[in-house]
């Protein structure tokens, strides 16, 4: 017997991980996010790239970018993901289109299920709804891919925040810095992930005015550390402002908008309200007729899951009910923005709260009510399943079955090993006993699924990857590299492309050529052309809209740098038709993709008086001018506040570039001041982060040192 164990112990080892694995609910639950993540990305998993309305990433990201320069108004926000998507897309190619979307599920599917806890029933239900449901559709379809990498880490961000509190020391910091992360993915997290802190603050009070007050103190102090942690976006703003302007125009143009038969507050509650309606995408409603029933039906088992979960033994259990209805609430009145009951008070916030402004689209808060919805059908699914078997509930995390108290199973084990050498094997099951549990597994995956079944095939097949024409490369290739930027046209800061089927997308322009591009910013939504506060923009506007009057473009152009002009054939690309008959653009190449003209007229990076040409680009954010003398120099960058030559602040031009006077003949440096700023905020944030992430791993060290003690 001893030979015959030690001959098949390799054997059982290997069958004893993949039982393991297969029991663990946590790498089931991630196994399941992956399948629904094929399913729904599968069409594309290719070589090619992904464009979508907010996700255009072309061969040639420039690195750095202007954002992470500060040349974009200071707006500093999203630089972690534009700076790792960039990595991956020089790295793997147009791979890097799709695969955060495709980790986007699994990681998500995981997370929801650590937070939802137990067996792998109520997980695998709570994922599928947080995976499934028309929020995430809709940000799928506008390519809003960092958000959702972020609502993908959101559930182990809240059970950060809600475990925080009672616990000590350093470890109370640990929300800050989820707070950080989730906020350098997308700057909305920045007040999302600000309910969640004080949903936790106020479950975890004891009902004593000092415990509110440590709970009140624990808020400010992570608000405190996500607060230097995110200086590199706050920093920059104290020297420079934006470059659109936010206002009432901006909360007209996102509004939550409603169904045109239930209205609004049905809409919302079906996690719809989403303020583009066109054109695209087909959302699951239109398709289920029975939309509103489903909806009904998937709410009945939430709410059950709430019932259930509130009244638990388990007090985790209870305070992560509690939070999350807190937070399920508070998303739900926060989607609807300035309308609704508390409209008066979104609104008031808007207008006097400084970086609320950022939540100008409020249907972004419905992540939260998406996390409460998701949680409260894992708890109403676990629940229906113990409830018409006559089990207990449970507690969260454990896989163990009710009927068998810890320890009995392995005791039995133990007892038939030692009886005959091998454990016994299995009475057949009851299948009688099984039948709630499919029941309720039915219950739990078909719901979400019938609710939002469009999402899947690429949701429904509209969207695709695509194939960037030859005619880009062989611009790229034709202009090379060098300090003449390239003005992209059509003027249109979203279109329509030929290569995406029709799809409107963000202008390609910025990431298809090697060369700085200048291309279109505005956003021509509805009533609204442009939000865009670039003078620069402004004059390019303006010269194209005398353009079949002009005979020197290129004159009118050089001054903003402009060595190349681009004009790629979609929408209303036969209106430039006049550029063929400018007489100080010769064309290069031409196709039936693009028409590409080198300007003629092009002398350089700026002139001074007297010198024409020879102001010198160092770095996007410094042009050196030799000696000369005395008068103006002028740089081809765009004018915003923050420009300085030798201390002196910078003017604009007619033409949107920057002038300053000079009163000596020697030589100087014109700089973009807050750049220094953003450099600090970037070691000021990175050095806070690595500060915290240290205290708060030696704090669980030095506690798992005790518990081993103990």
């Amino acid at each position: 017997m001893q030979q015959w164990l030690l001959v098949m112990r390799p054997t059982r080892i290997e069958a004893s991980w993949a039982r393991r694995l297969l029991a663990s609910p946590d790498a089931v639950t991630a196994a399941w996010g992956l399948l629904l993540g094929g399913g729904i990305c599968w069409p594309l998993l290719s070589g090619r790239p992904v464009f979508l309305l907010d996700w255009v990433t072309g061969p040639h990201p420039p690195m750095p970018s202007p954002a992470m320069l500060g040349l974009q108004g200071g707006l500093t926000a999203g630089v972690l993901d534009q700076a790792v998507l960039t990595g991956l897309v020089r790295v793997i190619g147009g791979a890097a289109t799709w695969l955060p979307l495709l980790a986007m599920f699994p990681l998500a599917s995981w997370a929801i299920g650590r937070l939802v806890g137990g067996r792998a029933l109520p997980r695998i239900t709570a994922a599928t709804l947080y995976c499934v449901n028309p929020w995430v559709f809709n940000r799928v379809f506008v390519g809003q891919v960092p958000l959702l990498v972020g609502y993908a880490l959101l559930p182990l961000a809240v059970r950060s925040a809600l475990d925080a509190p009672p616990r000590r020391r350093a470890t109370l910091l640990g929300p800050a810095l989820w707070w950080a992360a989730l906020t350098a993915l997308s700057p909305h997290y920045a007040w999302t992930f600000g309910v969640v802190m004080a949903a936790a603050a106020a479950v975890s009070c004891p009902r004593s005015w000092t415990g509110a007050a440590l709970r009140v103190g624990w808020l400010a102090i992570n608000a405190a550390g996500f607060t230097v942690t995110s200086l590199y976006i706050l920093l920059p703003h104290l020297s420079t402002k934006l470059p659109i302007a936010v206002g009432p125009h901006s909360l007209a143009i996102f509004r939550t908008t409603g169904d045109p038969h239930l209205g609004l507050f049905p809409n919302v509650l079906g996690l719809y309200g989403f303020w583009r309606t066109g054109p695209g995408p087909t959302m699951a409603k239109n398709v289920v007729k029975g939309w509103p029933l489903l909806l009904l039906a998937l709410l009945v088992v939430i709410v059950r899951g709430y019932v259930a979960a509130l009244r638990s033994t388990d007090p985790g259990r209870r305070r992560l009910g509690w939070l999350l209805v807190l937070v399920g609430v508070a998303g739900y009145f926060l989607a609807l923005g300035d309308q609704g009951p508390t409209g008066p008070l979104f609104r008031w916030t808007y207008d006097n709260v400084p970086f609320f402004a950022v939540m100008r689209e409020p249907q972004k808060f419905l992540m939260l009510l998406a996390l409460a919805y998701a949680a409260g059908l894992g708890w109403g699914v676990e629940r229906l399943a113990a409830g018409a078997a006559g089990q207990r509930v449970p507690a969260p995390g454990s896989s163990m079955s009710s009927a068998t108290a810890p320890g009995e199973l392995e005791a039995g084990i133990a007892t038939a090993v030692a009886r005959d050498g091998a454990p016994d094997q299995p009475a057949p099951p009851d299948r009688r006993r099984w039948r709630p549990a499919w029941t309720a597994a039915a219950v739990g995956l078909l719901l979400p699924l019938a609710y939002t079944p469009t999402i899947f095939d690429g949701l429904a097949g509209q969207i695709a990857p695509s194939t960037l024409p030859a005619a880009y490369a062989q611009a790229d290739a034709l202009m090379g590299t060098g300090q003449g930027k390239v003005l992209y046209l059509p003027w249109h800061l979203y279109e329509a492309q030929p290569f995406t089927a029709g799809r409107v997308i963000a202008t390609i322009g910025p990431t298809a050529f090697r060369r700085q591009v200048i291309a279109g910013d505005n956003v021509q939504v509805g009533s609204v052309q442009t939000e865009s506060t670039s003078l620069r923009s402004a004059y390019i506007q303006q010269l194209l809209d005398h353009g079949p009057s002009l005979h020197h473009f290129g004159a009118r152009v050089a001054p903003l740098g402009v060595a190349y002009v681009v004009l790629a054939h979609t929408v209303d690309w036969p209106t430039y038709r006049w550029l063929d008959f400018q007489s100080d653009l010769r064309p290069v190449l031409a196709d039936g993709t693009l028409q590409v003209w080198r300007n003629l007229a092009y002398v350089g990076a700026g002139q001074r008086t007297g010198a024409r040409g020879t102001v010198r680009e160092l770095s996007p954010v410094a042009f050196a001018a030799p000696p000369g003398s005395r008068g103006t120099v002028v740089v081809d960058a765009a004018y915003q506040l923050g420009w300085v030559f030798d201390g002196r602040p910078g003017h604009p031009t007619p033409d949107g570039t920057v002038r300053f006077a000079v009163d000596s003949a020697a030589g100087g440096v014109a700089q973009f001041a807050p750049w220094g700023q953003v450099r600090l905020g970037y070691e000021l944030s990175l050095g806070s982060v690595l500060l915290l992430a240290i205290a708060v791993l030696a704090d669980r060290h030095r506690t798992g040192r005790r518990r081993a003690r103990e």
